[in-house]
């Protein structure tokens, strides 16, 4: 006799495991979807981030010639080989930098302006812009920028085309 509430089973059907055809294909698709929305945001947040590489290499380069100056009293003394010297994680150069070379250079130039001497310095980014700061002793620092190849410090005038950022 069969009690009440009990069951009997007749037949034991091993239970499955895993993932049905349509959960696997759902997955890929979210995959895919996020996929979608997150290379665009890397390839445009690229060459913002060369430009930035670029510039912060050319602010502690001033610093480096800004902290020079403040013991011999100007600019003078700013040669490739000084430079290297007081800030030794940049290669600077008295010639053309190369903007796609992904590497820490800066190139100088110096000379005499309004009665002050100044300096200028530039670097290329990998993203093919050039940015200079021109600073004199008189405490004056502006900003400059140029598309190009190639990033030559002598090839930026002390008086034109200066503005108060990049």
């Amino acid at each position: 006799m069969v009690q009440r509430g009990t069951r009997h089973r007749t037949t034991d059907r091993p239970t499955e495991h895993g993932f049905t055809m349509i959960e696997l294909m759902m997955v890929v698709m979210v995959i895919a979807i996020l996929i979608l929305v997150a290379i665009p945001t890397f390839v445009g947040a690229r060459k913002p981030a060369e430009d930035r590489h670029a510039q912060t290499i050319l602010r502690s380069s001033l610093v480096a010639a800004t902290t020079g100056s403040a013991d011999s009293g100007d600019y003078a003394w700013v040669t490739p080989g000084a430079l290297q010297a007081e800030e030794t994680s940049v290669v600077y150069l008295a010639g053309a930098t190369h903007a796609r070379a992904r590497q820490n250079e800066v190139s100088v130039a110096t000379g005499t302006h309004l009665g002050s001497t100044y300096v200028i310095l530039s670097s290329g980014s990998a993203a093919g812009r050039c940015f200079a700061v021109y600073s004199l002793t008189s405490g004056t620092t502006q900003y400059q920028t140029t598309p190009g190849p190639t990033c030559n410090a002598t090839g930026f005038a002390p008086g034109a085309g200066w503005g108060s950022s990049w």
